[in-house]
């Protein structure tokens, strides 16, 4: 059947008095009272408006109100371009694809990762300095994220290959060597060179990060044409042999299928309810992870540094470091204090000693997003060498 037109709309004229009788009762004398109100006040309004006119609209007012309008204005234009650059900034999750044209013919044996990604947290601001960080073992980018927050540089945190909590069960991102990690970090930071070719680089590592360093270090001496142009450096509790790798060696001995003895064994390497606290979270954020992968990057680990109270190998890769990158702060946690003497005598024959310093907190307290604002900030300022060494 078709739709009958709908003729409501026609019987409005009808309805109208209808209406109006229903609620005269009402309507009637509020008629009334606005009529005696307009009688009365009339010749009032109109003297007002006139007075308005008259004093109000004068040249003073009306710059004082095209001034009110600008402002308004102008604080709704900057807000709105606030908003817009607080949205540009916000943490963003990226990612490079791992391609073989990307590498040299010497790439490592283990080329599992070709057709991979190489993950990463991301926030741009207008900043001439850009900050990469590089994290422990088994940690990821999103430890450095507090700190990303409030970063006035624009800022980048690597997750290193296989070590996302989503790649924990994914056969694709199998255990790797140290090598071929090395390889993909120093590829990543190539690729943000190339991105933001005129942006001071500055490289942050945390712990086996900082390690990361001192191997990229090694790499740059290798392949000297690969080197990213490090402005600054950064190092936070960096290995100094095996006495410093107490969680590195219980978990580089670790059975990957039956891991509980060694977590356990970790948790119980702590000397105070705060580190208790740290480790607790560190060892529930692993245990997410492939432990197959940490287990590996811990052995090799291992197996880099030297046997307990020797420094040689320590105090050539900080010198290679530095020689590259005069620029560069080496920080040590609470946990070094037997160490810490040893190191900065050591240190002081070779002139380097003023790159070291110490600070009574515990390992992950570095990770604290006031701390290391504050520390990146000071070794980006930073002469490249104190004043009384660049005189000699």
């Amino acid at each position: 059947m078709a739709d009958l037109p709908d003729n409501r709309h026609n019987d409005l004229p009808s309805l109208l008095p209808s209406l109006l009788r229903r609620h005269q009762r009402i309507i009637g004398p509020a008629g009334g009272a606005a009529g005696v109100v307009i009688g009365i006040y009339s010749d009032t309004a109109r003297q007002a408006l006139d007075w308005l006119w008259t004093h109000l609209l004068t040249p003073y007012t009306l710059a004082a109100a095209q001034f009110v309008v600008i402002a308004v204005a102008s604080w709704t234009l900057r807000g709105w371009v606030e908003r817009r650059r607080q949205g540009r900034r916000q943490i963003v999750s990226r990612s490079f694809d791992i391609r073989l044209c990307d590498f040299e013919d010497d790439l490592t044996g283990d080329q599992t990762v070709i057709g991979r990604k190489l993950r990463y947290l991301e926030r741009r601001t207008e900043s001439k300095t850009l900050v990469v960080m590089l994290p422990g073992l088994g940690l990821d980018a999103n430890d450095f994220r507090p700190y990303m927050n409030i970063a006035r540089e624009h800022t980048v945190a690597v997750t290193l290959f296989g070590f996302n909590q989503s790649e924990a069960k994914d056969e694709r991102y199998r255990p790797v060597s140290l090598a071929t990690h090395v390889e993909l970090v120093n590829w990543a930071l190539g690729n943000l060179r190339r991105q933001y070719q005129h942006k001071r680089m500055v490289l942050v590592g945390f712990s086996i990060g900082a390690d990361m360093i001192m191997r990229l270090g090694e790499f740059w001496q290798d392949h000297p044409g690969r080197n990213p142009d490090i402005h600054a450096m950064l190092l936070m509790d960096p290995n100094i042999n095996r006495s410093s790798m107490v969680v590195s060696g219980a978990l580089a001995g670790m059975d990957p299928a039956d891991p509980l003895a060694e977590l356990k064994k970790v948790s119980q390497t702590a000397t105070n309810l705060t580190e208790f606290q740290n480790i607790c979270e560190y060892l529930h954020k692993i245990s997410k992870k492939d432990l197959a992968q940490i287990q590996r990057h811990a052995k090799d680990w291992w197996e880099y540094w030297e046997e307990a109270g020797r420094y040689d190998r320590f105090m050539q890769r900080i010198g290679r470091l530095y020689a590259h990158c005069p620029r560069i702060q080496v920080l040590f946690s609470a946990h070094y204090d037997g160490s810490f003497n040893e190191i900065v005598a050591r240190a002081r024959q070779h002139g380097m000693s003023h790159i070291f310093d110490s600070y009574g907190i515990d390992h992950f307290e570095f990770l604290n997003e006031q701390f290391l604002a504050q520390k990146i900030s000071a070794v980006t300022a930073a002469p490249a060498r104190p004043p009384e060494l660049a005189r000699r």
